[in-house]
């Protein structure tokens, strides 16, 4: 018998990829036109009708703007996941990497605690720096709509596993409700949301990022509440200090 998981599992991905294409082209045609004509009716007729018509008027046509914008964003989401990765890989310091970007969230999200478990003298890793940009912004804004107006903790944490290949281990660790159950075995399948505006691509579409940089993705949900994302990434050995060396340190 052979394992034919991975054949499936590109079939499906593939076949996903041409229907989001297909879509994203067809939605999309129309979309501007809707919108112009909206607004070429409220310029126009706005000030010429009386009071009463011209609320009625006014709320019609920001409702007609407002969702055909909603429906660019989701094109253009479905544009993203039609689209093949284009990965540019090179050295990187991931720790600083989280930094940065945290750093950018930590202003306006206020209402959540970030905490860091980051492993001193990681070796760096081969990968895109723009594409695992995007799967954390990713990660951590869905984090911050899990965990709500209570708000919580969000943590992240770096380390090497040695038993595995010199794998780099990056996770994302919330304590909010978890993923649902009945969806934990297809979170990374497209148009797959716990989220009543959401569009469902963008864990897959950070897997496939992963994925294209030589790693892996998984999220499972933690026996005491809350979901944990780990992604694998594979490192690259930095000159002057093997990793065999690193790990004598460790020892």
């Amino acid at each position: 018998f052979d394992d034919a998981t991975a054949l499936i599992k590109a079939q499906r991905d593939a076949a996903w990829g041409e229907v989001a294409r297909r879509l994203a082209h067809e939605i999309k045609n129309p979309l501007t036109p809707i919108q112009l004509s909206a607004e070429r009716i409220r310029r126009r007729y706005l000030d010429k009708i009386e009071k009463d018509d011209r609320e009625i008027l006014d709320r019609a046509t920001r409702t007609i703007t407002q969702q055909v914008e909603s429906m660019k964003s989701m094109v253009n989401a479905f544009s993203d996941y039609a689209q093949p990765v284009i990965s540019r890989p090179r050295r990187l310091d991931i720790n600083t990497l989280i930094r940065d970007i945290t750093e950018l969230h930590v202003a306006h999200l206020t209402r959540i605690r970030f905490l860091f478990d980051l492993a001193d003298d990681l070796p760096p890793v081969m990968t895109d720096p723009a594409g695992i940009r995007q799967v954390l912004n990713n990660l951590i804004i869905n984090a911050s709509d899990a965990l709500g107006d209570k708000g919580g903790e969000l943590k992240l944490s770096t380390r090497i596993d040695y038993a595995k290949d010199n794998i780099l281990v990056l996770e994302l660790q919330d304590n909010g409700p978890g993923f649902p159950a009945e969806l934990l075995d297809r979170i990374f399948e497209p148009y797959v949301t716990t989220k009543s505006s959401g569009s469902g691509l963008g864990l897959p579409i950070s897997r496939r990022i992963i994925e294209e940089n030589g790693g892996t993705m998984r999220a499972t949900n933690l026996p005491e509440g809350g979901a944990v994302v780990i992604i694998h990434l594979p490192v690259t050995q930095s000159q002057g200090t093997s990793i065999d060396e690193r790990q004598g340190k460790r020892e």
